[in-house]
This record gives C-alpha cells, sequence and structure tokens, in this order.
C-alpha cells in the first residue's frame, strides 16, 4: 500500500473596516494606555506557544492512512485541512476501498490511450470547500472551541470518503482522474484562468465540460464536468509535457458520462 501526505489549504480575507465613532467619553488630558514592552513581548510568547500546540496536532510526527485534521487560525478566520489518503497499487482491493468508504465511485473507466494502465488508488478524506455551508458551519465551531486562541487544531473523524482519484501511466506519462463530492457555494463564484491558462468550454454527451491548458498546476492540462444531481465533480488531468491531445481526454470522459 502506497502512502502519499497531502496538503490541502483553504483560506480566506477578511478586510477589515476600522472607524471611529463619538459617545466614549474621558477625562480632559487623559492619554490612552500604551502596553508595555513587557507585555508586549508575552503577548507575542502566548501567541507563539498557541501556534506550535496547533501545529503539533495539525502536522503530527507520525501519521496512519485516512488522517485528517483542521486548523483554525483566528488572524485570518480561516480553516486548513490536513490529511493522509488511503492507497493502493492493486486494483481489486482498491475498488473495495471505494466501497468500504462509499467513495464517489469512478464509472467503469474506457476510451484510456494504448498502453496507459491502472498505478494507483486513493481514497480522499472528507473536507469542506471554502465558501459552502459546511465551511462556514465548521468555521463557526471552530471559533467557538479554540475559546478566545488565535490558534487551534484537532484531529477529524470521518467514515464516508470525500474523493476518490485514479491514476493510470505509461512509462513515464500520467492520466489522472478524480471525482470529489462538492456542495452549492453560498456566494456566486467564477472561475478565471490564470496567467497564460487558457479555458475552452466543450460539450460532451449532452453535459458541459471545461477543458484548461497551461495552468501553473502539475497536473496542467485538465477537462472537467459535473454531475448536478449527485454534487459530484470530475476531473481528467494530465502533465503539461503529456503527449495526449485534447481528443484522448474527451474519449476518456465519453466513457464516463452516460448519456
Amino acid at each position: 500500500m502506497n502512502l502519499t501526505k497531502k496538503m490541502i489549504i483553504a483560506t480566506t480575507s477578511i478586510l477589515l473596516v476600522l472607524g471611529s465613532a463619538g459617545g466614549f467619553a474621558t477625562e480632559a488630558g487623559a492619554a490612552p494606555q500604551k502596553q508595555t514592552k513587557t507585555q508586549a513581548t508575552s503577548s507575542k510568547n502566548n501567541l507563539e506557544r498557541q501556534k506550535k500546540e496547533a501545529m503539533d496536532i495539525f502536522h503530527p510526527k507520525e501519521v496512519k492512512p485516512g488522517h485528517l485534521t483542521v486548523l483554525y487560525d483566528g488572524t485570518d478566520n480561516s480553516l486548513s485541512f490536513n490529511y493522509l489518503g488511503i492507497t493502493s497499487s492493486d486494483y481489486d482491493e482498491y475498488t473495495k476501498l471505494l466501497s468500504q468508504y462509499k467513495a464517489p465511485k469512478l464509472q467503469q473507466i474506457g476510451g484510456l490511450p494504448e498502453g496507459y494502465v491502472f498505478k494507483s488508488g486513493e481514497i480522499v478524506p472528507p473536507y469542506p470547500q471554502f465558501l459552502t455551508k459546511s465551511y462556514e458551519s465548521m468555521l463557526k465551531d471552530l471559533k467557538a472551541e479554540a475559546k478566545g486562541k488565535k490558534y487551534y487544531a484537532k484531529k477529524l473523524k470521518w467514515s464516508e470518503a470525500g474523493g476518490a482519484e485514479m491514476i493510470f501511466s505509461k512509462d513515464s506519462d500520467i492520466i489522472r482522474i478524480t471525482s470529489k463530492k462538492i456542495e452549492p457555494f453560498t456566494t456566486e463564484v467564477t472561475r478565471v484562468p490564470g496567467k497564460g491558462e487558457k479555458f475552452e468550454n466543450l460539450s460532451i454527451n449532452g453535459i458541459d465540460a471545461l477543458y484548461s491548458t497551461n495552468s501553473n498546476d502539475l497536473y496542467s492540462t485538465k477537462l472537467s464536468w459535473e454531475d448536478a444531481e449527485n454534487q459530484l465533480k470530475y476531473e481528467i488531468s494530465t502533465f503539461k509535457k503529456s503527449p495526449l491531445t485534447k481528443e484522448d481526454l474527451v474519449a476518456v470522459a465519453e466513457s464516463m458520462i452516460q448519456e
């Protein structure tokens, strides 16, 4: 069983608007008290201690397959997730893992280019996406559990997977196929291409799909689509220098999308 450690980090930025208002009276000539150097040092040390304690939980020295932790960062009001997937290089064993963890199953995959064979599969633990109700609910809970601390971490228990991944390889080239559970965003989100990245909208067996190329990701070329009814997202991806064409990826997608 091959183990692959991954870090998934979800972040959010908050714009703080500071203003002053009347209605607070002080004695004439009174000056606001300033924090002493000793107090400032103590506060900094306390914050560093909080962060170290949280990071020791978030990044433990030893982890087992299926490990999942969450970190609450009160300095920017965000959550980060760290996990170790459950992997197998044996196809039959992997299909059993898919059932055991009720993973979003990858349909029977066909249309693979000649020579590409199964290399490994991974079960991905569940974690909420940024800008979803699940994320906001967990953020609220973790903030309460932190009890004023700026850094707080805990281990999360789970029984149903959040996603699944399969890797097919031929020599040094790879086709990566993933499926993951999704939920609606709490606000409208429009994905825009990054620097140098190109988007092309496609229709595959009547389903809208997005073909993107030239991103800075490890898997730079991607073909993705959503199954809105079952709230799943699928993606087929390859390296930037992969010899595979758009038509090759579409052929794989066609075998997965039921008309």
